[in-house]
């Protein structure tokens, strides 16, 4: 028995090691759900727009970690998609998008911003429409890895942190989406931390 409890402790130190034990996902841990960017798509064939979202976010003090962990992924997450003006009056289906993204979290503890950033690129998902119905496919590619040792200070402690997401999108459709505002409503996407 004391050889089967030797080996689960060897087991998991070793799971620890190589990254496959992580904490439960923690649910829009930079509170961007909710939040909204409103893309104007420039007018060429591939329709594209940059823009940004910021979020203010209180400290993480529920991480009851009990080792130091070695990665931190936030996974992005899309809640709907609308359209505005300059948008054809049918709404082309599928329109393909390509977003490249960049996270920045920040806090101004004491007389130093600490800060950390994280940068996916390729990130895709399929918009469909169906009548005034609009529906975001899933999103591949679309996992933010930030620096441990910069993110648990930040989210951790020093009081209201900021998170700021630049997104830049480039669309594929029949017809193009030249002209048009996209609005993206985040998710609130889950961060995921492993040992």
């Amino acid at each position: 028995m004391k050889r089967v409890a030797l080996l689960g402790s060897v087991l998991a130190l070793a799971f620890a090691g190589c990254g496959l034990i992580t904490t439960p996902p923690i649910a829009n841990p930079f509170q961007l759900a909710g939040k909204t960017t409103t893309f104007t798509l420039g007018p060429t064939s591939q329709a594209s727009g940059t823009a940004n979202v910021t979020a203010t976010f209180d400290d993480l003090t529920s991480l009851n970690l009990p080792a130091a962990p070695s990665d931190f992924t936030y996974n992005m997450a899309i809640s709907s998609v609308s359209f505005g003006q300059g948008c054809p009056a049918t709404i082309p289906s599928p329109i393909s998008v390509t977003l490249n993204a960049t996270l920045t979290l920040s806090d101004g503890s004491g007389a130093t911003v600490r800060s950390a950033e994280a940068t996916a690129t390729n990130v895709q998902f399929t918009i469909t429409t169906t009548g005034s119905q609009v529906t975001v496919g899933s999103i591949t590619n679309g996992a933010l890895n930030l620096n441990v040792g910069q993110t648990l200070p930040i989210i951790q402690n020093g009081g209201t942190n900021t998170a700021v997401l630049a997104a830049q999108i480039t669309t594929q459709s029949t017809p193009d989406l030249a002209g048009c505002s996209m609005t993206i409503t985040w998710g609130g996407g889950q961060g995921v931390l492993r040992f």
